[in-house]
């Protein structure tokens, strides 16, 4: 046989066309209302947290609610998405639509412990929200309002994260809980000094979200992405960091998981999961100022614990010490080939700058978008923002998007926008940025919506969502027949089979993975394709031309 030529073909190829529309879509469908937006500045009359993180449909969230003594509420709960523009959707009420019922009196929180600054409501339960067995994951909120009494027209609201049932989305949104309960300043500690207040180093989850935290982080964030992905039908689930120490594995049932927003703290488990993915060619996305902070819970993951000062940590054992993840020598540059370099940041209130494309123009995500070198993308940069690390990813690197700024010392500091690919086959897509979401859409009025960064996004979604390409497709002789099977870059149990044809040809073998692909001997020079097949599409072709 004469010399084979593996060719990886730079094309993406269309995803099949779905057979139905998948839950994201059919829910985003439904009816809208916008009155589950609620200001920045509410939660100072009427509270509650969540005795829950997360649960799964057919489970409930237990509330603990604290208003004014003799007042009355009700609790809208309302699951957040595109909706035509609404944002959001009523699904239920409590205790009805057309009732309330009387606050109790809840006790003060604990006093901030002596040592590690924990504050603790140790309010009862008031509400219990039961989430239907058919419900569709993704981010919901319990809106308090009170109806009459003291305070009354004063709301309050509590997030809540419903998951899957059971795997089946191809994309999977990692919610930074753990971010926002390192941020959240309710009692008087966070993981942060305050005016007039040190850190903490250990903060509960059992105590209600400052709004204007939550605001900053969950509200601005992350929705601008949760709705411009429901607006488009991406098929989603959702789930908090939390679920993924819990289960770790979880990760491996989808094919792209994406740490939306600021997600900053996390566990070992997590990286562990993470890395486990990208071997497993699990492709990633992130936002900016990810997975800096090495944390561990307590309580039951009801307590998120860091210490600044490691000295001071009781717990003297390097498997469950915190501090920095590169301290423990797994930099974030060796997951996503950025990271944050420290004072790289502006006030969260300062205009995002512009990115320049720094990718070639043949790259398909950047094609796809009609972006050149030195096109400069307005309003996408802030507030924190990750440099790369030349050297430090084992892999390929494209550098797509850059700038240079400078930081809250006055030192200017590379942004990148990069796409990572890892010998598994597996993409990284690490933005750089905390803010590109603003000008997905303006559904939240925080930026202008940009077409050519709309289908951008839409191409590097396309692409990963597919599964890596096969590593090798090998052809031999035998018996007046060509057999060709194929090898994967990795193990990847999500492959249903990967097809091979020749180009131009009718006919193929439906799996060159698990058995040899017997085809007919061409006469003279003939090209093949490879495509590996998931559940949810087709790779780009890996091509091999014989002759």
């Amino acid at each position: 046989m004469r010399r084979t030529l593996l060719v990886l073909v730079p094309l993406l190829f269309a995803l099949a066309p779905a057979a139905a529309a998948n839950p994201i879509q059919r829910e985003n469908a439904r009816p809208g209302d916008s009155g589950w937006d609620i200001p920045s500045s509410a939660g100072t009359v009427i509270s509650g947290f969540a005795s829950e993180t997360s649960v799964a449909p057919g489970e409930s969230f237990h509330l603990h609610v604290s208003a004014p003594a003799g007042s009355r509420y009700r609790v809208l709960v309302y699951r957040l998405g595109w909706y035509h523009g609404a944002g959001g959707r009523l699904a239920l009420c409590l205790p009805s639509c057309a009732a309330s019922r009387v606050a109790v009196a809840q006790p003060p929180p604990t006093r901030p412990d002596a040592r590690t600054g924990l504050i603790v409501a140790p309010w009862r339960v008031t509400d219990r929200v039961p989430i239907p067995a058919n419900a569709v994951s993704g981010y919901y909120e319990a809106k308090l309002q009170i109806l009459e009494g003291t305070g009354t027209g004063e709301v309050g609201s509590v997030p809540l994260i419903v998951r899957e049932q059971s795997p089946r989305a191809a994309v999977l949104v990692q919610v930074p809980v753990n971010t926002w309960q390192a941020y959240n300043a309710w009692g008087g500690k966070s993981l942060y000094d305050r005016p007039g207040s040190t850190h903490a180093s250990n903060v509960s989850f059992d105590r209600p979200y400052d709004q204007h935290e939550f605001h900053d982080m969950g509200t601005d964030l992350e929705l601008p992405w949760v709705q411009s992905l429901e607006r488009h039908g991406v098929d989603l689930a959702y789930q908090t960091d939390v679920d993924t120490d819990r289960d770790p594995g979880s990760l491996l049932a989808h094919r792209l998981v994406f740490s939306i927003g600021h997600d900053e703290y996390w566990t070992q488990a997590m990286r562990d999961a993470f890395d486990s993915a990208r071997s497993d060619s699990t492709n990633l996305m992130f936002g900016s100022n990810s997975e800096l902070w090495r944390v561990r819970y307590a309580a039951g993951r009801h307590t998120l614990i860091e210490w600044r000062n490691p000295n001071a940590d009781p717990i003297h054992d390097h498997r469950f010490a915190t501090g920095f993840f590169r301290a423990f020598g797994e930099p974030e540059c060796r997951l996503m080939a950025v990271q944050y370099e420290e004072f790289a940041q502006r006030p969260l209130t300062a205009p995002p700058t512009p990115y320049s494309v720094s990718g070639p123009a043949s790259d398909p995500w950047l094609s796809a978008a009609g972006l050149k070198p030195g096109d400069v993308i307005d309003g996408v940069m802030g507030y924190e923002w990750d440099s790369l690390t030349p050297g430090c990813f084992h892999g390929q690197v494209v550098s797509l998007m850059h700038a240079v700024h400078a930081g809250s010392d006055g030192v200017d500091r590379s942004a990148d926008m990069v796409r990572a690919t890892s010998p598994s086959g597996s993409r990284a897509f690490a933005m750089g940025t905390m803010e590109l979401g603003w000008v997905l859409d303006s559904g939240l009025g925080l930026g202008t919506p940009n077409a050519r960064v709309q289908a951008f996004v839409k191409a590097a979604l396309a692409d990963l969502t597919r599964p890596a390409p096969p590593a090798r497709l090998i052809a031999r002789r035998s018996g007046g027949r060509l057999l060709v099977f194929a090898r994967l870059r990795a193990a990847d149990p999500r492959i249903l089979r990967v097809s091979v044809r020749r180009l131009g040809a009718a006919g193929g073998c439906a799996d060159a993975l698990r058995s040899t692909c017997r085809l007919p001997i061409p006469a003279g020079r003939a090209s093949y394709a490879g495509v590996a097949v998931d559940r949810w599409g087709r790779s780009q072709p890996l091509v091999v031309r014989l002759g």
